[in-house]
């Protein structure tokens, strides 16, 4: 028999990167930018954090590199002065705030152990192996996941239907016995209607639904866990879904 399948994204779905970046960035700023305000700091951060993230995906910027180049350009933006050695002061600070403040998405260990007896769990995520597997084992959430696909391992990304089959076929799993879990409408949501598999969109800032509309659940909250595992388990066990992600005007 074909085993029931729950794909999850890892990043501000199971694990709390907004937090974790947010303390970080405000220990930063505190330190180093305080003369400018921490909300237009945040803002350059966040689209130099995500332009440098592609630049790292597609291996052409080593991490450490592209962590002290978001940091130029965020500095240049604000015009603020930066040399090379406060360049690297504030990457390693940033650096060392993140990895304290790392912390789980309330609810996300619960509600893997709810399902652990039910369904196998894949983690599928658009970054760096090495990183998000440190993120799992520290997090206390690895020994719930049966199978960890990282964009760059696989060289394929969100929302190509081909990472999600890579998932699925670690796990011994088929499109027709799984459902997807993120954040992100595009890469999670959009990448799961592609692939022909259930979507539940986990939208904690109730944010509105984005263009184009696809059928999906939406789950605000991990919590309480024994209540989402349900939900989840009660989408698995709807049958076929082949119409269930057609989009909608």
């Amino acid at each position: 028999m074909t085993p029931h399948a729950v794909l999850f994204d890892l990043d501000d779905t199971l694990f709390d990167h907004h937090r974790s970046a947010r303390a970080a960035l405000a220990g930063v700023h505190a330190a180093f930018a305080s003369s400018a305000s921490f909300d237009e700091f945040e803002r350059h951060h966040i689209h130099f954090l995500e332009e440098m993230h592609i630049e790292v995906l597609a291996g052409r910027v080593a991490l450490d590199d592209a962590r002290r180049e978001r940091f130029r350009r965020v500095f240049a933006a604000l015009g603020l002065a930066i040399d090379e050695r406060t360049t690297d002061a504030v990457a390693c600070a940033y650096r060392d705030g993140y990895m304290t403040a790392r912390r789980a998405t309330e609810g996300a260990a619960a509600l893997l152990a709810e399902l652990r007896p039910h369904a196998r769990v894949a983690i599928v995520t658009n970054n760096l192996l090495d990183e998000q597997q440190d993120k799992l084992e520290y997090c206390g959430l690895a020994s719930f996941v049966d199978a960890l696909v990282a964009s760059e391992d696989v060289g394929v990304s969100k929302p190509d239907p081909a990472i999600f089959q890579i998932a699925l076929d670690r796990i011994g799993a088929s499109t027709e016995h799984a459902v997807m879990m993120g954040d992100s409408w595009q890469a999670d949501i959009a990448g799961a209607h592609a692939a022909g598999i259930r979507a539940v969109w986990f939208n904690p800032q109730r944010l509105p639904r984005p263009l184009p509309h696809y059928e999906a659940d939406e789950i605000h909250s991990l919590v309480p866990a024994a209540g989402v595992a349900a939900r989840l388990l009660r989408l698995l066990n709807a049958g076929p879904r082949a119409s269930n992600l057609e989009p909608r005007s």
